[in-house]
């Protein structure tokens, strides 16, 4: 009888030692999802922030639907070559090889067409990007934009050129 009590009472004293030994590990672990957790919840405040909210972040709207205008303005009015030059403190340098290369306005019997900015708006928000939809006009084709701004940085990080068929009249 004492060797049976003998051996389970070794059997308990090793089953805690064990659950005493990985005590450490699940305390690490613990606080990792803790930590996971209080991030979570920080970003599921700042979207219920951005949701619940927009009145706040209406001068940062404003500013930045002003600052994209005025990107806009600049690419329709300097030549592909000055890019690197006028959109550097306005825009990532990716943003500037894009426009230069890819998205240049096109060239119609080898003369440059004069664009005119048409509209400039809102068409989604992020965290602390917006998403806009730009449309540009000239006397022979439209030309959609979709231009990401980062209000943080002050810069525009994205822009991509949509298909458009036809042309854009501004009648409603």
């Amino acid at each position: 009888m004492k060797r049976i009590l003998l051996s389970i009472s070794a059997i308990i004293v090793v089953m805690i030692g064990v659950q005493l030994s990985q005590l450490s590990k699940l305390d690490s672990q613990y606080r990792q999802v803790k930590q996971e957790l209080v991030k979570a919840k920080r970003t599921q405040g700042k979207v219920k922030e951005v949701v619940a909210s927009p009145v706040a972040h209406q001068n940062d709207v404003k500013k930045a639907t002003q600052t994209v205008t005025d990107f806009m303005n600049i690419v329709t009015t300097h030549s592909v070559n000055d890019y690197p030059d006028v959109l550097k403190d306005k825009a990532t340098l990716k943003v500037i090889n894009t426009l230069s290369q890819q998205l240049a306005p096109s060239v119609t019997f080898e003369s440059n067409q004069k664009f005119n900015l048409v509209t400039v708006s809102l068409n989604r928000v992020f965290d602390s990007h917006l998403q806009y939809a730009i449309i540009e006009k000239s006397d022979t084709q439209s030309v959609v934009y979709t231009l990401t701004f980062d209000i943080d940085e002050q810069l525009v990080t994205d822009i991509q050129r949509l298909p458009l068929k036809g042309t854009y009249d501004n009648e409603k």
